[in-house]
């Protein structure tokens, strides 16, 4: 049965289902360079493909939500919620580069792991990223996931398998930060750094 696409409120931000106006600032952030070197987005990204993208995403669809961020009326990210069975699943997001480092994302992840973990009673949400995508693991920390593990060849990118990051929150965890920001540093200290074969060729 699709998942229904629940509207989700935080002050001046709300999750809501895509819809046409859309469109072009979906084609402008995945034309950005830090989206394509951090996601899988086409490189050759068209209008084409994001009209394709915001009317399959704009509908419930059977495995996952897909939200946008709506700040005052414009357009700031999407955000998956991707169930993967046993009762649990995934986040995806990516935010529009002239909303970024204001902390919206991490209260729009806010909203849907309230709605998968108290809404849906999913055990578990995990996040994932390519290793080195710092920003991504810190708006998830805002919400309570622990420091991510490492693991080798782990997520697809570009035709290949390259080293993530992979953390998760349990619908009885803390949903708030634990420790300082600053103790990150320690962590990264131990995690391998981002790898300087990851590139934007095709």
């Amino acid at each position: 049965m699709p998942f229904h696409i629940p509207v989700l409120s935080d002050r001046n931000l709300t999750l809501r289902p895509h819809r046409e106006t859309d469109v072009d600032p979906v084609l402008r952030r995945s034309v950005d360079p830090v989206t394509q070197r951090w996601t899988t987005v086409p490189l050759q990204y068209t209008r084409k493909m994001a009209v394709e993208y915001v009317a399959a995403i704009s509908v419930p669809q059977d495995i996952e939500i897909s939200w946008a961020l709506d700040l005052d009326g414009g357009y700031a990210g999407s955000l998956d919620l991707r169930f993967q069975g046993a009762n649990s699943g995934n986040l995806g997001f990516v935010t529009a580069p002239e909303y970024r480092a204001q902390g919206l994302m991490s209260r729009a992840v806010a909203l849907a792991v309230a709605h998968a973990l108290d809404d849906l009673g999913w055990d578990v949400v995990t996040w994932s990223a390519n290793t080195g995508n710092v920003g991504s693991y810190k708006t998830v920390w805002r919400n309570g996931f622990p420091p991510p593990i490492a693991v080798p060849h782990f997520l697809p990118h570009r035709g290949r398998m390259v080293e993530g990051w992979v953390s998760s929150l349990a619908a009885g965890d803390p949903r708030t930060p634990t420790g300082s920001w600053t103790q990150w540093n320690d962590v990264a200290a131990r995690l391998p750094s981002p790898s300087s074969s990851i590139s934007l060729q095709p």
